[in-house]
């Protein structure tokens, strides 16, 4: 099993399976991912789910999407994107500098309340460490 690769920034990723095709993630991709991102430090509790995001009721789960590199989502969450490719999984783990503490309000923000309240009880508490782990597949870039 690989280890994790530490990006020069501090994110560290890990593929779990690596895409294909010619696009590649990078500064000014629109891409479109379905994403859980975990509270690493408060036992991997789930604070964001696409599969959530189903407002039709068909448990497709809505994918997030946004531009990289426009400030809509977490930096740290960018940049352990960099580079993937469609159809890849990446297991992507932010510091704290690169997530909600510094940056709250930027995708992906919690669907429910349940799951906005885990998030705040680590993020407004400075005696917790709020490192962040996402799990990503990369459904579209262009």
């Amino acid at each position: 099993e690989r280890p994790f690769e530490t990006l020069p920034n501090g994110v560290k990723i890990k593929d779990f399976r690596v895409g294909s095709g010619d696009a590649v993630v990078g500064k000014g991709s629109k891409v479109s991912v379905q994403c859980t991102g975990r509270l690493l430090n408060l036992n991997g509790v789930v604070f964001y789910n696409t599969k959530k995001n189903d407002p039709d009721g068909f448990g497709e789960g809505r994918p997030l999407n946004f531009e990289v590199g426009s400030g809509a989502a977490l930096p740290g969450l960018e940049s352990g994107l960099m580079g993937m490719q469609k159809g890849g999984i990446r297991r992507i783990i932010v510091p704290p500098e690169l997530g909600y503490t510094k940056f709250p309000g930027l995708e992906p923000i919690p669907i429910n309340d349940v799951d906005q309240r885990a998030l705040d009880s680590v993020i407004k508490n400075p005696r917790r460490d709020a490192t962040l782990l996402f799990d990503v597949k990369l459904e579209r870039v262009k």
